[in-house]
């Protein structure tokens, strides 16, 4: 099997059809042609990631957030980014991206967050295409929550190293809305379909106010560590597909910059 194989074995389960207009998803760095034996898995593409992946002998490292997501003008050995173009390509890793089209997999993050946190009747709010589930989640908790006790929940299913809360911990809460990682721009659509608290990463101040506005409560939780819960689904679907043993498909740790909380 060789890097082109592993690419179109995964776009048959994951499409890059499913991915927003402005993503970057597929192979980014790589040779489709080479041999494939062992592939690493981790949320970025680092300098630490690759030789990481290089170490555990790895031909080929997929990451969900793209290994180059805006057009990049020069590459110089200083900035992080070109750090970890030239480790990836002197050691001949391919690096592939599954990014919003995981994200919106019937199989994908905001599927695994919403069953993590045990919501009943689970939909997307932004609706699908092309066979998609669709972005975010919304469905019911079994029983009324109050929204300390779901952030706690939260924290635990996801293995958070903190996060914040805003609203009143007296209303009892039942319908809850998510979306792994920036999910500020579904935040009215969730509104609009009956959540009662919404949980995301990455809120800005005008998001912020707009919650506290409608009355919605909600739990903003660390990016990264919110999608993280997602990978060892992304690393059973590559051994389904390629059929490689458990051993010959790792995470990798990545890059944990755990917040000080003061």
């Amino acid at each position: 099997m060789n890097v082109g194989d592993v690419t179109r074995k995964i776009e048959e389960r994951l499409p890059c059809a499913w991915s927003e207009d402005w993503d970057n998803v597929g192979l980014i760095i790589g040779d489709r042609e080479k041999p494939v034996t062992k592939i690493a898995v981790a949320l970025d593409a680092t300098e630490g990631t690759v030789r990481d992946a290089l170490a555990r002998g790895c031909e080929m490292l997929v990451t969900h957030h793209p290994a180059i997501f805006r057009p990049i003008n020069r590459i110089v050995e200083r900035s992080p980014l070109s750090r970890m173009l030239s480790e990836a390509i002197k050691g001949g890793l391919a690096v592939y991206s599954s990014h919003t089209n995981w994200d919106s997999s019937p199989e994908g993050v905001n599927v695994i967050l919403s069953r993590q946190i045990g919501l009943r009747g689970a939909g997307p709010i932004m609706p699908p295409h092309d066979g998609a589930w669709g972005l975010g989640a919304i469905g019911d908790l079994p029983e009324p929550s109050t929204l300390i006790a779901l952030a706690r929940a939260a924290k635990e299913a996801w293995n958070l190293s903190s996060l914040l809360v805003y609203g009143d911990d007296e209303t009892p809460l039942s319908r809850v809305a998510l979306c792994g990682g920036a999910g500020g721009d579904l935040l009215q659509g969730a509104i609009d379909r009956g959540a009662d608290v919404y949980i995301t990463a990455d809120v800005s101040y005008h998001y912020l106010l707009h919650a506290q506005l409608t009355k919605t409560h909600l739990i903003v939780v660390n990016h990264g560590e919110m999608e993280r819960s997602s990978l060892p689904n992304l690393c059973g679907l590559i051994r389904e597909v390629t059929g490689f043993p458990s051993e010959n498909v790792s995470l990798l740790a990545g890059n944990n910059w755990t917040p000080l909380v003061i």
